[in-house]
C-alpha cells in the first residue's frame, strides 16, 4: 500500500492560499476604509507585511484575513 505524507504543503498551494487570504483582507479593508479595492491592493502590495505573507516560512499564509489585517494596520502605524 503507498502511503501519502498528507503534512508536505506544496508552494502552489500556499501562494493559493495566501492570495485569497489577501483579497478576503483587502477587501473588507476597502470597504470599512471607504476607499477603492485597487487602492487598497497597492498600499498593501507595498508593504512589509505583502512580503512577510509571501515568505512562507513566516507561515503567514495559512493564518487568517483577521490576523493578516493585524499585521498589515500595525506595519502602517509603523510605517
Amino acid at each position: 500500500m503507498e502511503t501519502y505524507d498528507n503534512t508536505a504543503v506544496s508552494t502552489e498551494t500556499k501562494e493559493a492560499c495566501a492570495i485569497e487570504t489577501m483579497r478576503y483582507m483587502l477587501q473588507n479593508y476597502a470597504q470599512d476604509k471607504g476607499i477603492p479595492f485597487k487602492d487598497a491592493l497597492l498600499t498593501f502590495t507595498t508593504s512589509s507585511t505583502y512580503q512577510v505573507l509571501f515568505d512562507f516560512d513566516t507561515q503567514v499564509w495559512k493564518e487568517g484575513p483577521d490576523y493578516l489585517r493585524s499585521l498589515f494596520e500595525k506595519a502602517l502605524i509603523n510605517k
